[in-house]
Formats: C-alpha cells, structure tokens, sequence
C-alpha cells in the first residue's frame, strides 16, 4: 500500500503565514486599488498595454507560488510505501488409528468405534487447513497410509476408506506404530510436529515398547496426544457375525499407557467414553496445536520533493525574466 507521507510534517505549519499574507495581499488588491503606471507614447501603450493587462497581475502569484512550492519542498514530501508479508508456521501432525478388531464395538452411535473415529479425523483434517497431515493405521501391524502433505483431500479420502482389512494382523502394536509415526517425521522442519494417536486397547503385538517409542519421539521434539476409546472395563456390544447378532464383550484398555504415553512428550491424554466426548476431544486437540502466523511488517519511503524544487525554481526564473524584460523600467 502506497501513500503520500512528509518527513518534515511540522514545517507545513508554515503555510499559516503563507495563507495570512496571501489573503492580506488579496484584501489590499480588491480594496485598495491605485493605478500607478504612466506612458509618455501612446504606440507604446497600445503595444505593452495588451501585454502587460495579460500577465502583469500573475507576478505576484507567481511569488506566492515559488514560497508555496519552497514549504512544500521543505517538508520533504515523498511515497510511503507499507507492504507485509504472512507466513504460516504450520504444525506437521501424524494421525495413529487403531484399526484392529476391538473397534467395532458398537457403544459409538451411529455405528461403531471405528466409523465415528474415521468421521472425527475427517472433520479435524477439514479444519487444519495449513498443517502437513500424513497417516498411520495400525492392528497388529502399523503401516503409513499417507505421507506428511498439505493435499488434505487425500487424507480425508484415505480416513474414509481405510477399514479392519487395512491391517491383516489383528491385535494392538502401539509401540510399533508409534516408532513408525516418529520415523516418518524425521525429516521434518515444522517448529511443531504431533502424532495423535486413537486406539482403545492395549499393547499386545509388536517389537517394541509403547514408552520406549514415546522416549524415542520426545528426543526428538514431537508430542504425543493419546485418545483412547471406550471406558476401561466397562462391558459394550459386540457383533458376533452371525444373524446380525451381538454379544456383551469387556475390551481392555490400557489407559494408564496412554497417560504415561502423553506426559513422557508433552502432549495430552484424552478419554473419549462416546461419541460425543470423542468429537469434544479433537477439537480440544485442535484448540491445543494452533498454527502459527509470522507477520512482518515493511517501510520504504521514496523522496519526491525533487519536484517541487524544480518547479519553485522555474517559477522564480520566469520572475526574474518577466521583471528583467517585459516589466523592464525604463528611466
């Protein structure tokens, strides 16, 4: 944005006298008239009176006009230029998902664990509009889904399609996906980097220990918020895959993992017991990891009082000129 702008603002105080003078020298213009030119040769009088009548009373406009010109240029008038420039310091964040078996128990209205997880994840991608996302699904396995990206339609696509075929070993490798989730975030520059991981048991497959993956990720800056699924030892229903029949099932979870998961990074343990609590979660989560904007702000200033000195000096030469030889007395 560009703007006219003075470096010598005060000195425009000036043109209070200025204007003074100029209406003091009007008032004695109109009121106090005297004529006081005398020609002795009447050819003389015809041929310099045209002259004179057309620009005889510009000359002390033209005074005027040179001291207007001269505040100006003493107030250094110039282009003010104020630009800004908007970086967003997204935050890189990994979404973990439990996609074993337990998550179709059926206490998450309107269908299961996993259907409603999936639809919360799609809502929170829908709303992190400057963050790299990327995704790992795990049951007895962890594969990555989806690399870290900004093209949020492929992870919204990719939530809404995976399922309990994803992964073809069933149990709950949380250590092993959260070493996963940390490994592909490595190479990333983001000030903030985030696994999020969803699951409603316990650690029962894998290589490697759930705390020690979580130490490994706190080496490395990354926080880990846990939401687990479910209230421990509470019995829900269960499909039994026969005649759309369902059974009362106990699913464990291991909240106090969880807990130790998200206090060994920094992050934060959520207990989502419906599916109303888990849609409360995520946006407590998204409230949590704000994106950050870097704003600067820029100012340039261009000098243009070169202008005007050039006019007040043209203007005091033609003066000059005009006084020297058409206004020129003769003795």
């Amino acid at each position: 944005m560009s703007y006219l702008e003075f470096k010598n603002p005060m000195l425009l105080l000036l043109l209070i006298p200025w204007g003074l003078m100029l209406f003091w020298f009007l008032f004695r213009r109109l009121y106090n008239r005297e004529a006081a030119v005398a020609i002795s040769s009447e050819t003389v009088v015809r041929a310099r009176k045209s002259i004179r009548a057309q620009t005889y009373r510009f000359l002390p406009a033209l005074r005027f006009a040179v001291a207007l010109l001269l505040i100006i240029t003493l107030s250094r008038p110039g282009r003010g230029v104020h630009y800004s420039s908007v970086r967003n310091l997204g935050v890189d964040i990994m979404i973990t998902m439990d996609v074993s078996l337990s998550m179709l128990a059926e206490d998450f209205q309107p269908k299961n664990r996993l259907a409603v997880s999936k639809q919360v994840i799609k809502d929170f991608v829908a709303r992190r509009k400057t963050d790299r996302i990327g995704m790992v699904v795990f049951a007895g396995e962890a594969y990555l889904q989806c690399p870290l990206t900004l093209d949020h339609d492929i992870i919204q696509d990719i939530a809404g399609e995976v399922d309990f075929e994803s992964v073809h070993v069933d149990g709950t490798a949380i250590g092993d996906a959260i070493a996963l989730s940390t490994a592909r975030m490595m190479d990333s520059k983001a000030k903030s980097r985030v696994i999020l991981l969803v699951t409603d048991g316990m650690n029962n497959r894998g290589s490697i220990d759930p705390e020690t993956a979580a130490k490994a990720a706190a080496e490395m800056g990354i926080r880990i918020y846990t939401v687990g699924i479910g209230k421990k030892g509470e019995a829900v229903p269960y499909p039994t895959g026969f005649m759309g029949m369902r059974q009362q099932v106990i699913l464990d979870m291991d909240e106090d993992s969880l807990k130790n998961i998200a206090e060994l990074t920094g992050g934060k343990y959520f207990n989502a017991t419906s599916s109303g609590v888990l849609w409360q979660n995520f946006k407590d989560i998204d409230r949590l990891e704000k994106s950050r904007v870097e704003l600067k702000q820029y100012h340039e200033f261009y000098d243009r009082f070169q202008w005007f000195l050039v006019a007040a000096a043209a203007l005091f030469f033609i003066e000059i000129i005009l006084r020297s030889v058409v206004y020129r007395k003769v003795p």
